[in-house]
């Protein structure tokens, strides 16, 4: 197999089928359930009650226009922990991260928002003293219109790097 093309060490993009997350593939069925024979659910039908089992590790994000911003409204309790921050509502270009994860990130949304299909990789954070710790990722699509992509329902399974907080709900 090619060596994977890293972009600036942080990202690496993936197709589905190297994709090896149970978590993910749970979350993508039930993405695929919601949507039916359309090309993305609506925000709308994405209900949280029906997400418990991934919330710990899902994040939502508003896609906004003219120009193109991102609003994180939901990050999962995991996802926060183990990036050390909740980024809950407060746009990617205020989280205080550094230029270049904000454009990479950025770059993601991007990515979705122009195929409005899902998007699959790997990215690295620091966590435990490690510096390059891997996990991977989807970003699904969601539209109020059913053809611009007007949020993102994010998967970032980081059970590799963590074991899962005591302090959260077992699973259902």
């Amino acid at each position: 197999m090619a060596e994977r093309e890293w972009l600036q060490g942080q990202i690496c993009f993936m197709e589905r089928s190297e994709i090896t997350s149970r978590l993910i593939a749970e979350l993508e069925r039930h993405w695929d359930s919601v949507r039916s024979d359309r090309p993305m659910p609506r925000r709308e039908e994405i209900d949280p009650v029906d997400l418990a089992r991934w919330l710990p590790y899902i994040s939502i994000m508003e896609l906004h226009y003219d120009p193109f911003r991102v609003r994180y409204r939901v990050v999962g309790t995991e996802v926060a922990r183990i990036s050390g921050e909740d980024f809950s509502n407060r746009w990617l270009d205020e989280t205080g991260w550094s230029p270049q994860s904000i454009a990479l990130n950025r770059l993601l949304y991007v990515k979705v928002a122009e195929s409005g299909a899902p998007l699959y990789g790997l990215s690295t954070i620091s966590f435990g003293g490690r510096e390059d710790c891997v996990f991977e990722w989807v970003l699904l699509p969601l539209s109020n219109d059913g053809r611009t992509v007007t949020h993102c329902l994010s998967l970032d399974d980081m059970t590799s790097i963590a074991p899962r907080s005591r302090l959260l709900p077992l699973d259902r």
